[in-house]
């Protein structure tokens, strides 16, 4: 006689008594979350990078077509604004003052991409708050400013939420039309933690 396959014997274990397979499922459900440091989600979520990326963009006004002036922060990458709708602000100079520019305030559509200037040293920041952010009107930088970026909603995720990084101002040059800053970015959607290696529960 041919062995029944691994599936139907482990179909063949389960008790019949609806009931009991409840209890069984929710034990089990029970037992991977304590598994997990009571949170059932730690194994999908990824860390903070341990080191920060440095990117370069360039004037919304005056830069050339390929040289992308926005940033996305969902995938934490610069971005062209004349492919895609995917940022959240963009560097521009006006007046000679130089600006980042929530997506709301460059566009005519409302999303919940925002900036926040802090006063705490780029290192020191570990956490975002999920509040307080400039979403309708540019944000004046200069060098050594520390700003914390929240996104749009990412329409990828499951549930509804944003995204939070950190940035450091290194450098802005009005005759390139350039701004410089490193930053580090959370990969997990609606997770405000901003330490590097670390995350938060969802």
């Amino acid at each position: 006689m041919p062995e029944a396959p691994a599936s139907a014997s482990f179909r063949a274990m389960l008790p019949r008594n609806p009931i009991l397979h409840a209890r069984l499922l929710a034990a089990l459900v029970f037992t991977l979350a304590t598994l997990a440091c009571d949170d059932p989600f730690a194994a999908f979520l990824g860390d903070v990078p341990l080191a920060p990326t440095e990117v370069t963009l360039y004037d919304y006004v005056t830069a050339r077509l390929e040289d992308p002036p926005a940033f996305d922060v969902v995938l934490a990458i610069p971005a062209r604004v004349d492919q895609t709708l995917n940022w959240d602000f963009l560097f521009q100079i006006r007046g000679g003052v130089p600006e980042l520019v929530p997506f709301s305030a460059a566009t005519d559509s409302v999303t919940d991409s925002g900036l926040r200037i802090t006063s705490e040293r780029f290192e020191a920041l570990l956490e975002a708050p999920e509040d307080g952010y400039t979403l309708n009107a540019p944000v004046t930088v200069r060098a050594g400013d520390v700003l914390i970026a929240r996104s749009r909603v990412d329409p990828t995720q499951f549930l509804a939420c944003s995204r939070y990084a950190k940035l450091h101002i290194l450098a802005i040059d009005p005759d390139e039309g350039t701004i410089t800053f490193r930053h580090l970015a959370n990969p997990n959607c609606g997770d405000t933690v901003l330490e590097p290696g670390q995350h938060g529960s969802l």
